[in-house]
């Protein structure tokens, strides 16, 4: 699902974040709540926000429990903000997903992540070098698009979460253009965006920039999430000048 038109201007693209967690989150803060998260979107002179709360396998369809709940916060308040209420979902291998298709059609935002191996429920390859990561991935993701859950994918790519290796980032530097490219373009005719994710743009520069001109070159919609899992980082503006030293 597009929830905005094409655009490559970051400025353009830091009205909207579309990767935040509440409280909900074990991880985020508790300050997380969901009126406040709006307030503080509202200062930053966002349009769009987007709440995405992890999911797992022993809370299985939870995210359509929480929606209810965080509407039920927010109904109250007035804004002009257009307020996602989604989920950072698991695909924790490939075709295996942390709950149910009908849990993810009532959600607003269906934000897939494919490379939390930090978790302990995670699929790990069976070949444990940087190219059996760079493929196995590639199947998970290859999969979701398949599947048609999915409305973006959050981190793409990203590897810092595997554990095994010195440098995470002989991952990354393992996925070839082509790769890249291929799967973007199978993307487009389920209309699914990909996110320019802060925390892993900083993580891994040098890749993000590719990733970035790949995509442009593809044509596919990009989004800006902070990840945010505090307050003050739902401002996506105040990360602009070192993402536009990164990607531009």
């Amino acid at each position: 699902m597009y929830i905005h038109e094409k655009t490559y201007d970051l400025d353009e693209l830091a009205r909207f974040n579309t990767h935040t967690h509440t409280n909900f989150s074990h991880c985020a803060a508790d300050e997380m709540v969901a009126v406040d998260m709006i307030k503080a979107a509202e200062k930053a002179g966002l349009e769009i926000i987007a709440f995405t709360d992890h999911n797992y396998p022993d809370e299985k369809n939870a995210l359509s429990a929480q929606k209810e709940e965080l509407y039920r916060q927010i109904k109250e308040y007035p804004t002009r903000l257009k307020v996602l209420i989604g989920g950072e979902i698991s695909s924790y291998d490939v075709g295996k997903f942390a709950d149910d298709e009908e849990s993810d059609n009532s959600l607003d935002w269906r934000l897939y992540t494919t490379n939390h191996f930090h978790q302990n429920y995670w699929v790990h390859p069976e070949n444990k070098t940087p190219r059996g990561y760079c493929e196995h991935m590639l199947a998970i993701m290859d999969k979701v698009i398949d599947s048609g859950r999915a409305d973006a994918f959050a981190h793409p790519f990203m590897a810092k979460y595997i554990k095994c290796f010195d440098d995470f980032r002989i991952v990354t530097r393992s996925f070839t253009d082509n790769e890249i490219g291929d799967l973007m373009q199978k993307s487009l005719s389920k209309e699914i965006t990909w996110e320019l994710n802060v925390p892993a743009i900083f993580d891994d520069p040098d890749f993000h920039k590719r990733y970035f001109g790949i995509g442009k070159e593809v044509g596919v919609i990009f989004n800006i999430g902070t990840d945010a899992h505090k307050l003050e980082n739902i401002d996506t503006h105040r990360f602009l000048p070192e993402l536009k030293r990164i990607l531009l």
